[in-house]
This record gives structure tokens, C-alpha cells and sequence, in this order.
């Protein structure tokens, strides 16, 4: 029973762990501790940290999906290892970052052929991503 009491008690604090920012549907962006700012589009929760992939990662997948460890801390911004996560904020905050995800944005829409959208949960799980237990892997768009 003991045993049974702390898979129960490790599965809720694991829950309390799903930080906001894998909930979160506003655009995000990374920067790097030499200032380097990235533009994500998808980002997962990994056992070492944070599996980010960058905007149009498909063009080049070696260098476009990164694994970011450490802990992650804060409640927006966050921070992971030395680098920190931000909501990307288009009301002239960062207008050549939200100008480039409005850009991917109308790509995805008027040209979804050239975009693996579908593959992105596939590779993330590849790598090692841990999903929460209602993300949609289901869905027939995975």
C-alpha cells in the first residue's frame, strides 16, 4: 500500500509540476544569456528540462529543435538552465519577432504543404518530450 500511496503522491506532484507555459496559447520566445532571442513554435516538457522547436524548424530540423535543461522557475518570465522564457509581446514590444510569427502564421495558412505540423509531437516524443495526460495524440491531426 505504501508503494501505491507514493506513485499516487509522485503522479500529483508531477500534475503541480506542469508549469503554465505548456499551457499557455500566446506565441513565446527564448533568450539565450548572450542576448540571441528565438521565436518558438512548439514546446514540451522533457525529463532534463525544455524541448523547444524554433519557428520554420522544418527548413533545417538539427538546428531548429533545442533542449534547454534545468529546472524551470517562475511564473512568466521563466527561467531554465541560464536561459529565460518570455510571452511575446506584439503591442510594440518586440515588433521584428512578432512580425516574423505573423509571418509563419499566414505561411501555415496559405501554404500548410511546406510544414510538418503533424511530426511535431511525433519528434518530440522521440527526444524524449513527456506530454501532459489530456494532450490531444488522438487527434487526427497528429
Amino acid at each position: 500500500m505504501e508503494l501505491t500511496k507514493t506513485i499516487v503522491e509522485q503522479a500529483i506532484e508531477n500534475l503541480d509540476k506542469m508549469n503554465k507555459i505548456f499551457t499557455l496559447k500566446s506565441p513565446l520566445y527564448i533568450k539565450y544569456p548572450n542576448g540571441e532571442t528565438r521565436v518558438i513554435e512548439d514546446i514540451f516538457q522533457h525529463p532534463k528540462g525544455i524541448l523547444y522547436f524554433e519557428l520554420f524548424w522544418e527548413k533545417d530540423p538539427k538546428y531548429s529543435i533545442h533542449l534547454i535543461e534545468g529546472e524551470i522557475t517562475g511564473d512568466g518570465p521563466w527561467r531554465v538552465g541560464e536561459c529565460s522564457f518570455h510571452v511575446l509581446g506584439c503591442n510594440h514590444t518586440h515588433p521584428q519577432m512578432c512580425e516574423m510569427h505573423s509571418f509563419w502564421q499566414q505561411e501555415l495558412l496559405q501554404n500548410s504543404d511546406q510544414f510538418r505540423v503533424g511530426d511535431v509531437v511525433k519528434i518530440a516524443l522521440e527526444k524524449g518530450a513527456v506530454l501532459p495526460y489530456d494532450y490531444p495524440v488522438n487527434d487526427k491531426r497528429f
